[in-house]
C-alpha cells in the first residue's frame, strides 16, 4: 500500500523532475529519513503494546471485534477517517495551509481513501488466503515483497500519482487527457517507490506480524499518524523558506 504521497504533496511534473531517476531516488529516501524512522519507531511501540502491554492489547481487540463485525464498511469508513478526514482537518486547522487546502481536496482524500480502504481490505485478505495468518518469518516476508515489489509500485503507487496530479490540475479532465502518463510515471515513480519503501517496508513488517484482523487497523493508524507527521514537516520546510 502506498500512502507515500502525503495530503499535502503535490507530484513533480515530468518537465521539472530531475533528470537522473537513481538522483530522484536518493533525494526521495533522505526526504523521508526522520519521517520514516518516527514512523518505525510508533509502528513498533503499538506492535510491542499489543503483544506485551494488556491493556493495549484489550484495546487491539475491541478494534478487530469492530472490524470483523462491520467488515467492508469498518474499512471504507475507517480509512477515509484517517487517511483522509483527520489530515484534512489538521492542514485547515492551520492558517499556513489552510489557502492550498480548499474543500474539493477534503472531498476528494476522503472518498479516494475510502476506496483505498476496500481495496487494501481485499488485498490483505488475499494475501492471508494465498500465505495464512501465521506471523512466521516465510509468511512475513512473502506478504511484504508481494506488497511492496508487485501491489505498490505497479499499481497503486501509478494510479495514485496519476490521480494526485489531476487534484493539482484543478480536477481537470482536459488537462488529465493530455497527460502523457508514460513519461510521467517514468520521472515521478522512481522516486515515488524509493520513499514508499524506506518509511513503509520497516512499518509493514509489523503490521503483518499482527492477526489478520488488525491488520488494516494499524495500517489506519499508523498512515494517520505518517499524514500529520509529513503534513508538520512540510509547513516547518514552508516557515523556513
Amino acid at each position: 500500500m502506498n500512502p507515500a504521497a502525503s495530503p499535502a504533496s503535490t507530484p513533480d511534473s515530468p518537465l521539472s523532475a530531475p533528470a537522473s531517476p537513481w538522483r530522484q531516488s536518493l533525494a526521495a529516501a533522505r526526504a523521508n529519513l526522520v519521517p520514516g524512522l518516527v514512523l518505525q519507531a510508533f509502528a513498533l511501540c503499538l506492535f510491542l503494546a499489543y503483544y506485551f502491554h494488556p491493556p493495549s492489547h484489550r484495546v487491539f481487540d475491541v478494534l478487530a471485534g469492530w472490524k470483523a463485525h462491520w467488515g467492508w464498511r469498518y474499512a471504507l469508513l475507517s480509512t477515509a477517517l484517517f487517511g483522509g478526514l483527520i489530515p484534512f482537518l489538521v492542514l485547515r486547522a492551520n492558517p499556513r495551509t489552510r489557502w492550498e487546502t480548499p474543500y474539493s481536496h477534503g472531498l476528494f482524500l476522503v472518498l479516494f481513501w475510502g476506496f483505498k480502504g476496500l481495496e487494501v481490505d481485499l488485498f490483505y485478505r488475499l494475501q492471508t488466503w494465498m500465505f495464512g495468518d501465521v506471523p512466521d518469518f516465510r509468511t512475513i516476508a512473502c506478504k511484504v515483497a508481494v506488497d511492496q515489489l508487485i501491489y505498490a509500485p505497479w499499481y497503486s503507487t501509478s494510479m495514485m500519482l496519476v490521480l494526485l496530479y489531476w487534484k493539482d490540475a484543478g480536477f481537470s479532465f482536459s488537462r488529465l487527457r493530455r497527460l502523457a502518463v508514460i513519461p510521467f510515471l517514468r520521472a515521478n515513480l522512481p522516486k515515488a517507490v524509493v520513499g514508499l519503501w524506506a518509511v513503509w517496508i520497516p512499518a509493514l513488517i509489523l503490521i503483518y506480524g499482527l492477526p489478520a484482523a488488525l491488520q488494516l487497523p494499524l495500517f489506519n493508524i499508523v498512515l494517520c499518524f505518517y499524514a500529520l507527521l509529513i503534513a508538520t514537516l512540510t509547513r516547518r520546510d514552508a516557515d523556513t523558506h
